[in-house]
């Protein structure tokens, strides 16, 4: 289970850094050109990694290609989610709406994977994301929505809806961790997030009256560099979340996802000069509080820490009064 966890955590770091790549590159570089580069400059890694590692090509054998389908097409349209508000919204911001997932994961995992959801996860996820809403009252609270209903209400809905992408995304890797080697659940879902990319580009070349906007532009070199930087992040991120699941259920990495959020605040501090404000603080802590709780619940419910060892434990440090002399 350890493992699991370490894995996951390192995935919200290396996706927030992706993150950071894409939101640099947003204001010149269209969605779909975002997409493409990111996915193709992790195809590259994945492709050095598998000749390093000796897994080329025995590694991306399979037996479920309808699995890797449905997985890349979720998959890609999360990502063409959350890039899309990473440009309508602040970093912390679309960070934290996108973080929502877990609750979806949780949900999902308990009736598609008739994983055993104990209430702890459920705590544990509900306090995550408790720790979101209060990071939000800084930036889209009631005032704030009012005087930007455009670009917040569509960065809302667009975030959410990769939410939801991502959630439905990650119980089919769940579920295909359990044949596949993770090479191969990567690199199919980065060859399809590559052909979705490109293929976008290619309509609003030869069709600019439907996308116009996704017509390619050449990135100058901080752009490229941020483009490059956030397909190897992203790379990265891909085999370490993917690997995780190996090690741990579905709903119990789902709280884990909050972390991504401590990584967004410091990033905007790091990057974009924004500093986090008291609210922002304390949906931090509570975020990695509800990481310990899940981890401090796995054990109790896998027997490591039982409602009776607790209390033997607390009469231990109790007077002896009432017990007869010995």
């Amino acid at each position: 289970m350890t493992p699991g966890i370490l894995l996951k955590i390192l995935s919200t770091l290396a996706f927030t850094a992706m993150a950071v790549g894409v939101r640099v590159a947003a204001p010149r570089i269209p969605l779909a050109e975002i997409v493409f580069f990111r996915s193709i400059v992790a195809l590259v890694l994945l492709f050095l990694w598998l000749v390093w590692t000796g897994g080329f090509p025995r590694h991306l054998t399979t037996r479920r290609p309808l699995g890797h389908l449905g997985r890349g097409l979720t998959g890609a349209a999360g990502m063409f989610a959350n890039f899309g508000s990473l440009t309508l919204l602040p970093l912390a911001d679309a960070t934290a709406y996108f973080y929502a997932s877990p609750i979806f994961v949780t949900l999902i995992a308990a009736r598609g994977l008739r994983e055993n959801v104990h209430v702890i996860r459920w705590l544990a996820v509900l306090i995550g994301f408790g720790g979101v809403l209060a990071m939000l009252t800084e930036h889209v609270g009631l005032g704030h929505l009012a005087k930007n209903i455009g670009a917040q209400g569509l960065g809302a809905g667009v975030a959410l809806a990769g939410a939801a992408f991502a959630a439905v995304s990650i119980i089919q890797t769940r579920r295909l961790t359990a044949s596949e080697h993770t090479a191969a659940i990567v690199f199919y879902f980065t060859c399809l997030t590559t052909l979705a990319g490109a293929a976008a580009l290619i309509l609003a070349h030869f069709a600019p009256s439907l996308i116009a906007s996704q017509a390619f532009v050449t990135p100058d070199a901080r752009d490229l560099a941020a483009l490059i930087g956030a397909g190897l992040m992203g790379g990265c991120a891909q085999i370490f979340v993917t690997t995780s699941y190996r090690y741990a259920d579905a709903s119990l990495l789902a709280s884990y996802d909050y972390f991504a959020m401590v990584w967004a605040v410091i990033a905007s501090v790091v990057f974009f000069g924004q500093w986090p404000s008291t609210p922002v603080m304390f949906g931090a802590a509570a975020i990695a509080g509800s990481g310990l709780l899940a981890l401090l619940g796995e054990r109790a419910f896998a027997g490591r820490v039982t409602i009776r060892s607790i209390f033997q434990t607390i009469s231990n440090f109790m007077p002896n009064a009432g017990r007869p002399d010995r």
